[in-house]
């Protein structure tokens, strides 16, 4: 699809690497989705066993195969240890946009993890995919997100009354919005 090379692209920053996921992840990626803390805003329950991490995998791969999302593992780049992932999903090519998501363990909580992985993916998304937008929904009580994304350069655009439904409950999102214009005047990327 537009901007999408067949070959996964790998990415690298100080820290990490960002890879496909692959079904040695399973068991990591289990663990981080199955906390109840990192699922809270996620936008489905906490997982029940390893298999599931396994189709989750397995749907990352099919998405970006079809030209629809990519999802990155976020890996440490000494250890290789799996601590989140974060990708790119909604993909509306001919306007050019997309919208970013990820999660991270919680024992990476507040350790920079996403600021970096998202710095390099957005990089990404503007270079190589030519986004011209890239969106972020947030829960407005999900402070670390919208603080991350308010650090990124993200504009607060409104707010989304009952826009998903998890944990047996309809849930506001705050739309976000940066434009590939807005990223490059920021002078350290694009």
């Amino acid at each position: 699809m537009w901007g999408l090379k067949k070959s996964f692209p790998e990415l690298a920053t100080n820290r990490f690497t960002l890879r496909e996921l692959e079904p040695r992840d399973a068991r990591a990626l289990y663990t981080i989705l199955s906390t109840e803390d990192v699922m809270r805003y996620y936008g489905s329950d906490p997982l029940l066993a390893v298999y599931e991490a396994k189709n989750v995998i397995a749907y990352f791969k099919d998405q970006f195969q079809q030209g629809k999302a990519i999802r990155w593992a976020i890996c440490d780049r000494v250890t290789d240890e799996l601590v989140g992932t974060i990708g790119f999903h909604n993909w509306t090519p001919q306007y050019y946009r997309a919208e970013i998501g990820f999660e991270v363990a919680k024992s990476h909580w507040r350790q920079g993890v996403a600021h970096e992985a998202a710095t390099a993916v957005i990089n990404h998304g503007f270079n190589e995919f030519k986004f011209h937008r890239i969106s972020a929904l947030v829960a407005p009580e999900n402070d670390g997100s919208n603080r991350l994304v308010q650090k990124l350069g993200f504009t607060e655009e409104g707010l989304l009354h009952d826009y998903a439904y998890s944990h047996g409950r309809f849930m506001d999102l705050t739309m976000y919005r940066l434009l590939r214009d807005e990223w490059v005047m920021r002078g350290e990327r694009g």
